[in-house]
């Protein structure tokens, strides 16, 4: 758990990442540069008993997919109202942009406008909601 703290404390040391939790797990993508090329994926299982923080760092293309991935499939299914249809549609509007490009357009998406996909999308919005997530663990 230690690693996971330090890990959430510094996650805004290199610009904005994402974080959302729900009954069973957190997940978040953490900036690894100030360019974004870089991004560690994090994810803690709150049942797990062996190993319940898994943390990995893929390019920003990668983080991308797994992103989207997260949200259409891992969070739409704790989120009863989340709208998957309007959230592809701004995805597509990314499109031709580098890997950071896309991270960074996403992620203030979802930050700044979460209300317009779901009346309660459990995001952390700013460093100061980063207690929020200690406290689950």
């Amino acid at each position: 758990m230690t690693d996971f703290k330090a890990i959430v404390e510094s996650s805004y040391d290199n610009g904005t990442p994402f974080w959302i939790f729900t009954s069973d797990y957190i997940f978040g993508m953490v900036p690894m540069d100030a360019g974004g090329a870089r991004w560690k994926e994090v994810s803690y299982t709150f049942e797990e008993p062996d190993n319940p923080f898994f943390v990995t760092e893929r390019s920003a293309d990668l983080s991308f997919q797994f992103l989207m991935e997260e949200v259409e499939k891992g969070v739409s299914f704790y989120v009863e109202d989340l709208k998957i249809p309007m959230f592809k549609e701004f995805a597509i509007t990314l499109e031709g942009k580098n890997g950071p490009e896309k991270m960074n357009a996403i992620i203030t998406e979802l930050v700044n406008n979460s209300t317009k996909y779901s009346a309660n999308l459990p995001i952390i919005k700013n460093k100061d909601e980063l207690g929020t997530l200690l406290s689950k663990v």
